[in-house]
């Protein structure tokens, strides 16, 4: 016996799925793709996005680096709703995995923001050195019957100011300190070492130089070297960011005069050669 199927039994399953696809579909159009944004409106609709560009509450950066002391926009919200947000709170911190050294000393972030505007979060950082530093930027803004939350990450190089140095004082030929103003900068600096030995009639011996990259004024000069200089005796120091050398004050252009300590010598010019350093005394004629 053939039994037929009658349509409305073929048709069933074909329906349903169809039904499951079209909800599916919308639920796609009205979510969107899963990321860190949620929306809601007083309806109760929530809607998440990772596109910062076409979002409501837009996202962008504005700095990949800061200076160590100076206030910063770096990153910038805007208002994409169909009215004002009345009220923005937001809050800035440095990852748990970030920097050990660097510290967040002031934020200025909106309070609200008009219906199309943008406004950007000036951010001061200290640094001693430099360093990549992880900005958390989390954000809650409400008005006009929306409510919306963001968080982001944003990753920043803090540049230490330098400090301006005045001098250079050198405790006999085996060390130095560097003379500068800041507490918390570090200098570039290049040491110019020789092994003569000191005296009127010292042999001339072989001139080197080494460069600090970033070297703490608050620190004698020696310990910072990377190279063994132990047998060595410094016969200036010179900061290329600011033209400056500072000669040790017995340095005769070929040996030190007498292990004498004291304030050094300025000299511009920089930077410096090992022939400038061989011709340059800085010993009075006596």
């Amino acid at each position: 016996m053939n039994v037929a199927t009658s349509p409305s039994t073929r048709v069933r399953p074909l329906r349903a799925l169809s039904i499951a696809l079209a909800f599916a579909a919308a639920t796609g159009l009205i979510f969107g793709t899963a990321g860190f944004t949620a929306m809601e409106a007083d309806r109760g609709l929530a809607v998440n996005v990772t596109d910062d560009e076409r979002a409501y509450l837009g996202y962008a950066p504005l700095a990949d680096e800061v200076r160590d002391g100076e206030l910063t926009a770096v990153v910038e919200y805007r208002n994409r709703f169909g009215s004002d947000l009345d009220d923005i709170d937001v809050d800035v911190s440095i990852a748990p995995s970030g920097s050990p050294r660097a510290t967040i000393e002031s934020v200025d972030p909106p309070s609200s923001l008009d219906e199309g505007a943008a406004a950007a979060v000036d951010v001061t950082l200290r640094c001693p050195v430099r360093e990549r530093v992880p900005l958390v930027f989390e954000v809650d803004g409400n008005g006009g019957g929306v409510s919306v939350s963001l968080s982001r990450v944003h990753t920043v190089t803090c540049v230490p100011t330098s400090s301006m140095v005045t001098g250079v004082r050198y405790a006999g030929v085996g060390n130095a300190f560097v003379e500068a103003g800041g507490e918390r900068a570090t200098v570039e600096a290049t040491v110019w070492l020789t092994d003569s030995v000191p005296g009127a009639n010292g042999s001339e011996g072989s001139l080197r130089s080494e460069t600090v990259a970033s070297l703490n004024p608050s620190s004698p000069v020696r310990p910072q070297l990377s190279t063994n200089a132990s047998n060595e005796r410094i016969v200036g120091v010179a900061f290329p960011e600011q033209g400056v050398a500072y000669f040790h004050p017995g340095w005769n252009g070929a040996n030190h005069v007498a292990p004498r300590e004291g304030p050094g010598v300025r000299r511009t010019g920089v930077p410096l050669d090992a022939e400038t350093v061989r011709n340059t005394s800085v010993v009075e004629d006596e």
